[in-house]
């Protein structure tokens, strides 16, 4: 069997179909209690460690990739749950005057970023979000070269996973 491939992130816990999975958050730091599920998952059973002490919210997790990436449903299973570190970083939000050019730029999304999520809405009265979920990091250069300069200013993008930094050995580096 080869070398399985590890990734941290931050998650929610929750129950789909009677089976407790985590869910990439979405870029919010409370779930929705009406939330729909996510485009990918990863299984957790009795052997995470870290399950007894986690209850509800953010948190972090480590995520062991069983195989290739599905277009959709489950993508490994969570084998580390531990406290999340900082909430989720808001964004700054898009003037009305500037929505149509966010939502003009969330069409062209690549599909090979593997979103998750990409969602235009009302940011607490303060303006607009466009918000884009990858699964992975997207490289700067690539998102220049496709949603051109100055994106950062009207889309906020934000990778859920990223792979686990060892220290080249088998314990994480810190």
């Amino acid at each position: 069997m080869g070398v399985m491939s590890r990734y941290v992130g931050d998650v929610f816990v929750v129950h789909r179909k009677g089976v407790l999975v985590a869910e990439p958050t979405g870029g919010v730091a409370r779930r929705g209690a009406d939330a729909p599920p996510q485009t990918w998952s990863a299984t957790i059973d009795d052997e995470t460690a870290g399950l007894p002490q986690i209850s509800s919210g953010r948190v972090s997790a480590e995520i062991e990739f069983l195989s290739s990436i599905p277009d959709s449903g489950l993508i490994g299973r969570v084998v580390l749950l531990s406290p999340a570190a900082d909430a989720a970083q808001s964004s700054t939000g898009v003037s009305p005057a500037r929505a149509d050019d966010a939502m003009d730029l969330l069409e062209l999304v690549a599909d090979g970023w593997h979103p998750y999520e990409v969602r235009f809405g009302e940011l607490d009265g303060h303006g607009w979000e466009a918000f884009v979920g990858t699964l992975f990091p997207v490289p700067v250069e690539e998102i220049d070269a496709v949603l051109g300069a100055g994106w950062e200013q009207l889309v906020r993008i934000e990778p859920w996973l990223a792979p686990r930094r060892t220290n080249g050995g088998d314990r994480a580096a810190t």
